[in-house]
Order: structure tokens, then sequence, then C-alpha cells
């Protein structure tokens, strides 16, 4: 028997087999194989219909990702114009008023203290021939100055930490976005838990930018039944952590510099001492006013410039320190973070809506094509 023969023999078993047992899954996987583009780019018609099919679902995806970009930079222009408008109409309004409160208030003041010292006296406030007057603004000034440039400076840093930890946690957080994205491919019903996890951590836990970050990092009531993150860790492995478990992680640290830089480091006394000297060096202009108003025929206008210098200066400080404390609120003012985030969020929520819509299509899609080559539910997966 030679070798032609024990090969004939050998195809007309295989032959009889698949016909009577049909295609195996080897044999089915071949087929499946041979259905893939060529590299000329040739494919089988079935091939050909899914190109042509996801050819403008493609084309309608890059449309729809251009609007959605537009549109997050569009809010977050008009968010930041808001920002701007409220912020500083709400810090000059209250600044006015305090400054038309101490014009008015500057010339009865003056001529008050005016009686309260003679004529001697006052010339030698007004010649401050030992210049007692001069060392005492000039020692307000500079403790006052200092405070405020100081505290400038830490409000900035803290500001600019702050920044830099969200956009950090938001970029981790498109990386888990993506990852579990990958992970729940093929299963509608698994990334849409997944991806609801996402969400919530998203909508509850980025957002929360006015609760105690310290509160917030060890978990306050309920927190630990209600933990996104934990859950999309749990539900990645079996036995032991999977692979999600560094972004988890990575997310985790990128979470506590946020928090971090949310935490208050000046407490609501530090701005009550800069009221107090800004305070003391305004109370000195309605001495020395008086001072040298006795020197001077009455009624030639000079204590109404000198109120009008006064409003002014009351308005300087006023405005700076309103703003400085625009600064240290977490949320609310253009020096905040809230209109960005508000951005942020916008745009991660898009983009998990965007990945459960295309968790649907792609399994819709692959339920099709299987159906169109007669796969088994066990050749399915």
């Amino acid at each position: 028997m030679g070798p032609t023969f024990t090969t004939s023999l050998a195809l007309w078993a295989a032959s009889t087999t698949t016909a009577f047992h049909g295609p195996t899954r080897r044999q089915t996987t071949y087929a499946l194989r041979a259905e893939a583009p060529t590299k000329t780019g040739v494919g089988t018609p079935l091939f050909d219909k899914r190109v042509s099919a996801d050819a403008p679902r493609a084309s309608a995806v890059g449309a729809a990702e251009s609007a959605r970009t537009e549109r997050l930079v569009a809010d977050l222009q008009s968010a930041a114009g808001e920002a701007n408008k409220q912020t500083f109409a709400g810090a000059a309004g209250r600044a006015l008023a305090l400054a038309v409160a101490g014009g008015l208030a500057f010339a009865p003041v003056a001529c008050g203290l005016r009686t309260l010292v003679n004529d001697e006296g006052l010339a030698v406030l007004a010649n401050d021939e030992g210049q007692y007057f001069q060392n005492y603004v000039n020692a307000i000034n500079v403790f006052f100055a200092l405070l405020l440039a100081n505290t400038f400076n830490w409000l900035y840093g803290q500001q600019e930490q702050l920044f830099i930890a969200l956009f950090g946690e938001v970029s981790v957080a498109k990386a888990l976005l993506e990852q579990v994205a990958f992970v729940s491919r093929g299963r509608p019903a698994y990334a849409a838990e997944l991806l609801g996890y996402v969400r919530e951590y998203v909508d509850d836990d980025l957002t929360a930018i006015d609760d105690n970050p310290v509160s917030r990092l060890v978990g306050g009531e309920g927190a630990r039944k209600r933990d996104a993150l934990e859950r999309v860790m749990w539900l990645t492995s079996v036995g032991e952590p999977g692979h999600l478990y560094d972004s988890v992680k990575a997310l985790r640290e990128a979470r506590g510099r946020r928090l971090g830089a949310l935490q208050r480091k000046l407490p609501l006394a530090h701005f009550a001492l800069l009221a107090v000297l800004g305070a003391l060096v305004l109370c000195l202009f309605p001495l020395l006013a008086a001072a040298t108003g006795a020197a001077v025929a009455a009624g030639d206008g000079l204590l109404e410039v000198q109120a009008v210098l006064f409003a002014l200066m009351t308005f300087a400080i006023a405005l700076t320190l309103d703003l400085l404390y625009a600064f240290w609120v977490p949320s609310g003012s253009a020096y905040n973070v809230d209109g960005i985030l508000r951005v942020m969020v916008a745009g991660l929520d898009a983009e998990i809506d965007d990945r459960l819509a295309d968790a649907r299509g792609r399994s819709e899609r692959d339920e099709f094509f299987a159906d169109a080559r007669g796969l088994s539910d066990y050749e399915r997966y």
C-alpha cells in the first residue's frame, strides 16, 4: 500500500467526518481567518459589508467628537466669563460700599477729633517734629504689606497645586475609563455596570470640592459601602487584584493629592488679622486730617479732598482683601477650579456615554455577523 493510497484514505476520512458531523471548531476558525482582509486590502463580501457598514459610523463618530470638543470649549469660555463677572462685580460692589461709607464718615470723624485736642497739640501733630506719626505709619504699613504679600503667595501656591492635582487625576481617570472599556468589550451588561461605577466616582467624588477633605479621604458615614473604585476593582479581580489595580491605585493617589490641595492652610482668623491691620492703616488718616485742617481756613475744601482720597484708599484695601478671600474659598469665584471642573466632568460623562453606546453597538454587530456565519453559542465566545 503506497503513500498515494494512504493520503487518499486520510482525505476521504476527513471529508466523511465533515459531512456527517459538520465543521470542527478549528475548521471554523480557519474559515473565519480566511474572511479577514489580505495585505492588499481585499476581503470577502462579508468583510466588505462590515467595512461599508462601519465607514459611515466612523465618520459620524468623528463629527460627534469634534462637536463635543467645540461645545466643551464654548462651555469653558462661558463659565470663565461668568465667573470673572461675578467675582469682580461682587468684590467691587462691596469695596465701593465701604468706600462710600468711609468717605461720608471721614469729615465728621476728623472734626470730632479736632475738638479733642487744643491748638498747641494740633500744631505738634501737624508738624510731627519727632516723626512719631511717620514711624507709626511706616511700621503698620510694613506689617500689613508683609502679611498681605505672603498671604497671596500662600494662596496662589495652593491654587496651583490644586490645578495640577486635578489635571493629573482627570488624566488617570481617563486611563481607567479606557481600560474598563477594553476589559468589558463585547459584554454590554458588564460594561454598563463598570462604567456606571466610574460615573459614580466622577459625579459624586471628583466634584466634591466644598466638602471637608479629611472626612472625604478617610470616608464618612456610608462611604465604605459606596466606594465606586473598590467596586471596580472587585468586579475585575478573581482571587487576586486584576490588571486594573494599578490604575485604581494611581487614581487613589491622585485623589489624595487633590484632597490635600483642597485642605485650607490658612484659618479664617488670618483674614480677620488682615482686616484689623487694614483698619489701623485707615484710622490714622482722620487724625492727620484733623491736624492739618487746623492750619487752614474753614470752608477751603481741603477736608473734602482728603475725604475723597480716604475713600479711594478704603476702596483699594477692601478690594484687595476681598480678592484674597476669593482665593481662599474653595468654589464660587474666578480664582477657583469649579468652572474648569464642571467642563472636565461634562467631558468625562460624555465619554462614558459614548463608550456605553459603543459597547452596545459592538455587541449588536458581533451578534449580527455571528448569526450570518452560523456560529453556535460556544463558538461565539
